[in-house]
């Protein structure tokens, strides 16, 4: 028997929840269809499931819904569905879907989504979005992550008694947080069900809190006909991380951080193939069992048969399609339906590319029903600069699944290769010694599959130096009974790359690092090398009626089992890096920033009064350490609280680029200044005005810190008015602003120095950081600004 409980995002407050929730949990009674209390309500595993076996009607789907979940004053059910089987991917088991939202005078306050699983009556999923106007969040988070997983904790207790001694909590994505910068958060906790104390992390319960305390999100996922690989004696944790280290695969590859400030110059990196270790051989393992690339290869040449084309052509149409059809073989009777021109200059780097993009096609057929279907079409783009063919696709007329044969295949996959090559040396002459094979041999290729794959797809990826050129390749695609070439793609760039590789740190460092990324953990995965990852089956096994349609992979499949493996986790949950194969460092790979993956902590915060302020903004990198330390009492520089303001008030995001159009506000911050995307996010949030220089090196003093927090609380306009304000500063006469005194020192951002303000005097890192601290306590109580709330 079977029951499959779907993930979902899901929210609505922990209040809501009562205690005295129904245990309408599996093998116990529930409320049939006709009133009766039956037994052992989950329905037998029949592939998808017949509404007419559905053990809780709609009426008690609703009730017990309601008594889940109490559903707040003014909310009103206005939808209700049943999924029975193919949602999501065909699965078994079927499910009462339902909305509830509120409006009051055409504004809409929130929806709140309820799931009950429809043959045990129990709570899957749920969900609110909330909307109300008069909702704002504090700061900082009333509740604080201890908190939010014993409130995650005991809505396990009432929701999920049955499993609770199964479920393990995760704590990885509490390894990773950081204190969030804004009240208006969600932690979010993971609870994976583990067999005799081993993680299936494909199955469990995920829960979120908001930062009142109000569980926000919940969804439920066990799959019970699941089984276990049983493995006697597994290979020690000590054998596992040895394997990932013998067996994994590091690659050279250049990557273009597309986001970076100035020049965006590649970076060598390290990169490595993830990958399984099956506990009981020691071996890798995939669980889809996909079929992998083949192994080194040569260049099509030593050297290129001709320089790389220049930019210097300006095609007609009639030229476009000369070079297409001269190339490639069109189906008798098409004809040019669409020749359209297209232009584009990249902001970033103020290059300007042009394509024709074409189209043939042939009149419409009709088919045995008389629905007219497309008739045999290509399409093609060609670089109208260059010359470069960049695509071309032919489609055959459609041929509708259940008239679809096993491929005749004529032509070999050596064959195959061979005419691509051909091509790509007619096409590409400038980038052959550049361009290496790189396609699946046909023996790793499942059997199921490669009878119904009509192309032999032959790929070339690009290697300048044996280093990759940032994933860039050539894909080719021939028919397999006809030997003819029906798709043709050129992924490569004008991107600049070194012609020499650099010089890199060692293989054996690079994987210390590398593997230094991940914990390694024995746990369950599910087995998918059978055919049910591939759709072809699932198509034959539809058009023979052995399968319904919708029906998922699972239903081809000819095990379930759960393959017992060592996987690499990821120790941290934050934005993507790479590691810089000339320095040995970690940069995030957009920006090109250096970055560091463990926590940023100072040698000389410790013990300090403002420890956990200058901290906060150590987590965001909103201050730099040098050398270790923070120097907390050194003074801070404008461009450093520049950049701490605004990372402060964007909620912790650093990753601000402004592209090459953007003309630099002042003329000491251009655009290769390391402070040049804060600067100009300050002058469009109104902090700053644009003038002739910045100053970003000078010492930031009280007086402007105060002006900046003013502007950012949006009271710029109130300080003006200094007559409202008590004259309480003994030296008010050194001020130019009165009211921006009065208000920061009045709302408890800054102090008073012995009753004067001393607008001149330098501003510590520690005092920045615990002046943007308390503005940020103080935008959450006094800023009119409501926060819609979308979980």
């Amino acid at each position: 028997m079977k029951r499959l409980k779907q993930a979902g995002t899901v929210a609505i407050a922990s209040a809501l929840l009562l205690t005295g929730a129904p245990q309408v949990w599996a093998n116990e009674s529930v409320i049939a269809a006709d009133g009766m209390s039956v037994s052992s309500p989950v329905m037998p595993n029949k592939g998808q499931a017949d509404p007419a076996e559905v053990k809780i009607s709609k009426d008690q789907a609703i009730e017990l819904a309601k008594k889940y979940i109490a559903i707040p004053e003014g909310y009103v059910l206005n939808s209700i569905n049943l999924n029975s089987g193919g949602y999501p991917y065909g699965q078994a088991g079927a499910n009462w879907s339902m909305n509830f939202s509120k409006t009051v005078k055409d504004h809409y306050y929130g929806n709140i989504s309820i799931t009950i699983d429809g043959t045990d009556g129990r709570l899957t999923n749920y969900y609110m979005n909330e909307n109300d106007p008069e909702r704002k969040p504090s700061y900082p988070p009333k509740a604080d992550y201890k908190a939010a997983k014993q409130i995650a904790d005991d809505w396990i207790a009432k929701m999920n008694a049955g499993e609770r001694e199964q479920l393990r909590y995760d704590e990885r994505d509490e390894q990773s947080f950081l204190t969030p910068l804004d009240g208006n958060y969600q932690y979010h906790i993971r609870y994976d069900r583990t067999v005799s104390g081993v993680p299936y992390t494909q199955n469990g319960v995920n829960v979120s809190v908001n930062g009142e305390g109000q569980v926000t999100s919940y969804s439920f996922q066990w799959d019970d006909t699941a089984a276990f690989e049983k493995v006697a004696s597994p290979i020690s944790l000590e054998q596992a991380v040895q394997a990932f280290r013998d067996k994994a695969k590091i690659e050279l590859m250049y990557e273009i951080p597309y986001q970076a400030k100035g020049d965006r110059k590649p970076i060598t990196t390290y990169q490595i193939g993830t990958f399984m270790i099956d506990a009981a051989k020691g071996e890798p393992w995939d669980q889809a069992g996909l079929p992998q690339a083949g192994g080194e290869e040569r260049p099509l040449t030593d050297k290129p048969l001709a320089d790389k084309p220049s930019p210097s052509l300006n095609l007609t149409k009639e030229q476009a399609v000369e070079k297409v059809t001269s190339t490639f073989t069109l189906p008798a009777g098409v004809k040019l339906q669409n020749a359209s021109y297209n232009e584009y200059t990249n902001p970033d780097t103020g290059e300007t590319t042009s394509v024709w993009n074409l189209n043939w096609s042939k009149p419409a057929v009709e088919n045995e029903d008389n629905a007219k279907l497309a008739g045999s079409t290509a399409w093609a783009t060609v670089d109208s600069k260059t010359g470069e063919i960049k695509n071309f696709n032919l489609n055959s007329l459609y041929v509708p699944m259940a008239e679809e044969k096993d491929v005749e295949a004529k032509v070999s996959q050596d064959e195959a290769k061979a005419k691509a090559a051909e091509l790509v040396k007619k096409l590409l002459p400038g980038y052959t010694a550049e361009l290496v094979p790189d396609t699946t041999p046909e023996k790793q290729i499942q059997p199921l599959l490669l009878k119904k794959m009509k192309t032999w797809d032959i790929r070339f990826k690009r290697v300048i130096d044996d280093v990759s050129a940032g994933g860039e390749a050539v894909f080719v695609n021939v028919d397999r009974e006809t030997g003819d070439v029906i798709g043709f793609s050129n992924a490569i760039s004008t991107s600049a790359y070194p012609t020499q590789k650099p010089q890199v740190i060692s293989l054996e460092k690079a994987k210390d690092l590398l593997l230094a990324q991940y914990d390694i953990e024995l746990g369950y995965e599910p087995d998918l090398s059978d055919a049910r990852v591939y759709p072809d089956k699932i198509k034959l096994m539809i058009a023979a009626g052995e399968i319904a349609p919708g029906a998922s992979p699972d239903a081809a499949g000819k095990s379930k089992e759960a393959k017992l493996v060592y996987k690499l986790m990821p120790k941290y949950f934050r934005e993507p890096v790479v590691l810089d194969a000339v320095s040995g460092t970690w940069k995030n790979a957009s920006t090109g920033e250096a970055v560091s993956l463990e926590r940023v902590k100072a040698d000389d915060i410790e013990g300090h009064w403002a420890q956990s302020e200058l901290q906060l903004m150590l987590d965001y990198q909103a201050l730099d350490v040098k050398d270790g330390k923070v120097s907390p009492d050194q003074s801070i520089t404008r461009g450093e609280m520049i950049k701490m303001l605004v990372i402060a008030m964007n909620g912790g995001n650093g990753g601000i680029r402004y592209d090459a159009n953007r003309t630099a506000s002042f003329a000491d911050v251009k655009a290769g200044s390391a402070y040049f995307a804060y600067v100009e996010n300050a002058v469009d949030r109104g902090l700053l005005t644009p003038g002739t220089d910045f100053r970003p090196e000078d010492k930031m003093n009280r007086e402007e810190m105060a002006s900046l927090i003013v502007k950012a609380l949006g009271l710029s306009g109130l300080a003006q008015h200094d007559a409202v304000f008590n004259d309480q500063f003994a030296d008010k006469a050194k001020l130019k602003h009165l009211g921006e005194a009065a208000i920061v020192v009045g709302l408890g951002i800054m102090s008073p120095v012995d009753g004067s303000f001393e607008p001149e005097q330098e501003v510590s890192r520690a005092d920045a950081a615990t002046a943007f601290f308390r503005y940020l306590q103080k935008r959450a109580e006094i800023q009119d600004r409501k926060y819609p709330v979308y979980f």
